[in-house]
C-alpha cells in the first residue's frame, strides 16, 4: 500500500511536470516563437515517455484517464503549432501520433472539442498535397452524420468538390469562408496552387493578354500583384498587354513508314519462331 502511494505520488508530479511544460509550449506560441516551440515540444515528447498509461502501454494506473488527456492535448496544440509555423512536414508527424488517442482511447476518455478541428485540418492538407486517396481513405473514417453537420469537415468536403469540379473561382474565395482562422494557411496555398492551374491554362489559351482581362480571369486582387506574377512567370508587359512566351511547337520527326513496317514483321517473325 505504501509503495502504491508513492507511484501515484510520483505519477501526480510528473502529470504536473507536463501540464506546466503544456502551459510554456501555448504562451510560446502565442507570442509566435516558432524555435522556442520546437525546443518546449521535445522536451513535452520526451516527457510523456514518463506516462505509463499512454498509448502504446495503456497501463491502468491510478492516473491512467489523466495522462491519456494531457498527452491527447499535448498532441493537439503541437498539431496546431506546425498549422500556424506552416510546417507541413511537423503537421503529418505531429497527427499521426495524435491519431492513436483519437482511435484508440475514445472509450476511455471524453472525445476532445478540437478532434473535429484537427481532423478537418489534416483533411484539407491531404488536398493541398493533392493525396486524394488518403483524402477520401480518412474521410471515410468520420461517420457520415458528422460530415453533414461539422463545420470543419463539410468545408473541406466542399472544397474537394468544387476542385474535382474544376469551379475555381469557389476555391479563390474560400479563404473568405474558413470555419476557423486555423484553415486560413492551408486555404491561401490551395489558392496559390489554383491560381497558379488557371495562369498555366492562360499561358497557354492566349498569346497575349490585356492586364485588366489578366487580372480578372486569373484572379489577382490587384494590378501590382498580377506584375509582380507576371515577373516572376517571365511574362512581358508591353504597355497595356501581357505577353505569353509559348514554347515553340517541337519539331514533327518524320518516321520512315517502310523501316517501321520491316521492323514489326521481323519481331512478329522472331515471336512464331520462339513459340
Amino acid at each position: 500500500r505504501l509503495l502504491w502511494r508513492e507511484r501515484t505520488h510520483e505519477m501526480a508530479n510528473v502529470l504536473q511536470r507536463g501540464k506546466r511544460l503544456l502551459e510554456k509550449l501555448k504562451a510560446e506560441a502565442s507570442k509566435g516563437k516558432a524555435s522556442l516551440c520546437e525546443e518546449t515540444l521535445v522536451e513535452i515528447k520526451l516527457h510523456l515517455t514518463n506516462l505509463r498509461g499512454l498509448p502504446p502501454r495503456f497501463e491502468k494506473t491510478a492516473t491512467a484517464q489523466e495522462e491519456i488527456l494531457l498527452g491527447r492535448e499535448c498532441l493537439e496544440q503541437a498539431v496546431l503549432c506546425s498549422v500556424q509555423f506552416r510546417d507541413e512536414a511537423a503537421f503529418e508527424r505531429n497527427f499521426l501520433q495524435l491519431n492513436t488517442y483519437y482511435t484508440d482511447t475514445k472509450d476511455l476518455v471524453p472525445p476532445s472539442e478540437q478532434e473535429l478541428v484537427v481532423r478537418g485540418l489534416n483533411l484539407l492538407r491531404l488536398l493541398v498535397q493533392n493525396r486524394i486517396a488518403e483524402f477520401h481513405t480518412e474521410l471515410e473514417t468520420i461517420p457520415p452524420h458528422v460530415q453533414n453537420s461539422s463545420p470543419y469537415i463539410k468545408y473541406v468536403i466542399q472544397l474537394e468538390q468544387s476542385h474535382m469540379e474544376g469551379a475555381y473561382n469557389k476555391i479563390l474565395n474560400s479563404s473568405k469562408d474558413c470555419p476557423s482562422q486555423l484553415y486560413v494557411p492551408f486555404a491561401e496555398k490551395l489558392i496559390e496552387t489554383v491560381r497558379d492551374e488557371i495562369c498555366a491554362c492562360s499561358e497557354e489559351a492566349y498569346n497575349s493578354l490585356t492586364i485588366a482581362e489578366a487580372q480578372k480571369i486569373m484572379r489577382f486582387d490587384t494590378k501590382q500583384a498580377l506584375l509582380d506574377y507576371a515577373k516572376e512567370s517571365d511574362w512581358e508587359v508591353e504597355g497595356d498587354r501581357i505577353l505569353f512566351k509559348n514554347e515553340a511547337a517541337s519539331e514533327s520527326v518524320e518516321l520512315d513508314s517502310m523501316a517501321l513496317i520491316k521492323n514489326t514483321l521481323y519481331y512478329a517473325k522472331e515471336i512464331e519462331r520462339i513459340v
